[in-house]
């Protein structure tokens, strides 16, 4: 028994004192694992702090941003905010590339850097008078939808959607948790709170609609919007570029009132909620 154990083991040396390669390959193996769950950590690291960087945070570490949302990635690496520095434009492509969400889009734009500080800058526009022989072309990065930095102009960011297409859209889905909807939606209607707008999906992420963003898979309550309604009354909806819908609601809170809701769906009973209202 103990000679076949020893002829079948799956390291250390043969009969003939010849190591067995099967333990070299699991090493390698595991080293090649550990490699790639730490890029995957990596990845995650910095998609995360672009987003923070790109929707909230660029005003208050002093980057400036376009009126479309984007900022030279050279400038968002200098920030010692959240572990940039130690990123580079690869990285950032890499990100933007394989992000399943489709959260970020470049661009290359041409900026004028007002000194030695790459941090310090402006983009040149169309209409700009000024000698734009100092400007330079810079890689530009932006998050697609999620703002809340003011300044960011909806009709640059977004793609407006006409009213007669959103009297016909199919399907205007807002996800959230029983709590939220039945401490705070159920009367007040669906706020943008800190964001400059409100987010919707055109189709359910579990459905064959190829959703790509707008909401959870796992969300207890879907919030079906009357588009008909909503483009009778004139209110603003965009499309951003990974298909998210946006509204920026139709008050100075942000708000899109109950009136609006076409249906209301508990998604763990599959319970009509709107008929209770």
């Amino acid at each position: 028994m103990e000679a076949q154990l020893r002829g079948t083991r799956k390291s250390g040396r043969d009969r003939g004192g010849n190591r067995n390669d099967d333990r070299g390959r699991g090493r390698g193996r595991s080293r090649r694992r550990c490699r790639a769950e730490d890029d995957n950590n990596q990845d995650r690291v910095l998609s995360k702090a672009l987003s923070w960087v790109l929707r909230h945070g660029a005003p208050s570490i002093g980057l400036n941003i376009s009126t479309d949302g984007y900022i030279p990635i050279a400038a968002i690496l200098l920030s010692d905010t959240r572990g940039l520095k130690k990123f580079t434009e690869d990285d950032v492509r890499k990100v933007v590339a394989s992000n399943d969400k489709q959260r970020f889009s470049l661009s290359e734009r041409q900026i004028i850097i007002s000194s030695d500080d790459r941090k310090k800058y402006s983009f040149v526009v169309s209409t700009d008078d000024s000698n734009n022989c100092a400007s330079v072309k810079a890689l530009c990065i932006r998050a697609n939808q999620g703002h809340s930095i003011q300044g960011i102009v909806a009709e640059d960011l977004l793609t407006p959607i006409p009213s007669e297409e959103l009297k016909n859209l199919d399907i205007i889905v807002h996800g959230t948790n029983k709590y939220a909807w039945e401490k705070y939606i159920y009367n007040e209607g669906l706020k943008r709170m800190n964001r400059n707008h409100i987010h919707f999906a055109p189709g359910l992420p579990q459905s064959n609609s190829h959703v790509i963003s707008g909401m959870r898979k796992d969300c207890e309550i879907h919030i079906f919007v009357d588009g008909a309604k909503c483009a009778k009354d004139s209110v603003k909806f965009y499309r951003s570029t990974n298909g998210v819908i946006l509204t920026p609601g139709i008050d100075n809170e942000g708000t899109l009132p109950v009136d609006y809701f076409s249906s209301i769906i508990d998604t763990k009973t599959d319970t009509e909620l709107l008929s209770e209202k």
